[in-house]
């Protein structure tokens, strides 16, 4: 055999024993892309290089309808999702003259909630010492999971504690999980309680939490809260540890009745306690406020009360009791 047709043979061997893998750019016909995304390859979608992508209006027919937008696609194999070109055109894209569905442009949408994982409910108000934390991400990015070969879109969480330290990873229970591009393959995504709120591993402090998502370079090309990123100028911060142990705090400041005339205001995250009472207020260790009130006792008997004139009328009568008593003795 002509050594150049054993060479052919080879290559087709090993393309059979070493398929190309598919990425994360690969877009299959009629698939999702989002606003940001770059370096996509939407070959699978029968675009051409010099060929054009339309879409139509809303409520019309695609088949006999001029498009209401027209893109030329230079390079299929390197498409950008533009936010100038796509951000207010948002819907399905189809081949033109051919007027076949290429693929369905969608604005990226992500939220994070912080779970108290013996509750299951959002951290709100605060969640009780030594609660294990977890994360809901909620996001339509997980439509990059119907690319083939991808497991979900690969979404970050950020974690920074109060020296400005960040967490790739979070431990629950000696078990570790990597925070680093976590595969979202659900619309409503779960990772259960991966974050225990323990002071001997993480110290007490603010700390600030969000997620953004920069498959494709997104982000940096669409860096908007809520799109690909849930940080905000401000910055979600939540409250750990404290002096009677771990604890987590949202916003909200609890009041304190205190029992009888007194009453304390006590905040979450100080040791400052108001009071506005006669009495005294002492502060607990867990931020709670005991009131005793302070009564004054009455220790002097009540005086009494005597008529004008009542001593000089006793005299009076002793007089003329005394008389009558030496008349009769005469007698």
């Amino acid at each position: 055999m002509p050594r150049t047709a054993a060479l052919v043979l080879f290559c087709l061997a090993a393309l059979v024993a070493f398929p190309v893998s598919a990425a994360i750019t690969d877009v299959p016909s009629g698939g999702t892309v989002f606003i940001g995304e770059q370096g996509l390859n939407i070959a699978a979608a029968n675009v051409t290089a010099g060929s054009q992508i339309a879409r139509f209006g809303g409520g019309g027919n695609v088949q006999t309808d001029a498009p209401s937008d027209l893109v030329t696609v230079s390079d299929p194999t390197s498409f950008y999702v533009s936010p100038t070109q796509f951000g207010s055109a948002a819907g399905a894209w189809y081949t033109f003259p051919g007027r076949q569905l290429a693929f369905i442009v969608k604005d990226p949408s992500l939220q994070l909630r912080v779970i108290n994982g013996r509750t299951g409910r959002e951290i709100g108000t605060g969640a009780i010492s030594g609660d294990p934390l977890g994360f809901r991400i909620e996001t339509n990015l997980d439509a990059m999971a119907q690319r083939p070969g991808v497991a979900g879109a690969p979404i970050t969480i950020h974690v920074r504690d109060p020296t400005g330290a960040e967490f790739t990873s979070l431990v629950n229970g000696g078990v570790t999980t990597s925070l680093v591009n976590i595969p979202v393959n659900a619309s409503v995504y779960e990772t259960g309680p991966i974050w225990a709120t323990d002071t001997s591993q993480y110290r007490a402090g603010s700390y600030e939490v969000w997620a953004d998502c920069n498959a494709n370079g997104m982000k940096d090309n669409y860096n908007q809260v809520g799109k690909t990123t849930t940080r905000s100028q401000t910055g979600t911060s939540i409250q750990v540890g404290g002096t009677s142990g771990p604890s987590i705090t949202g916003v909200a400041t609890p009041t304190v009745t205190a029992t009888g005339t007194a009453a304390a205001t006590v905040t979450a995250v100080t040791t400052t306690v108001n009071a506005t009472s006669v009495g005294t207020i002492v502060p607990t260790a867990t931020g709670t406020a005991v009131a005793s009130a302070t009564a004054t006792a009455a220790t002097t008997a009540p005086a009494t009360t005597r008529s004008p004139g009542f001593a000089a009328t006793t005299l009076v009568l002793a007089g003329i009791a005394a008389l009558g008593l030496a008349l009769f003795r005469r007698r």
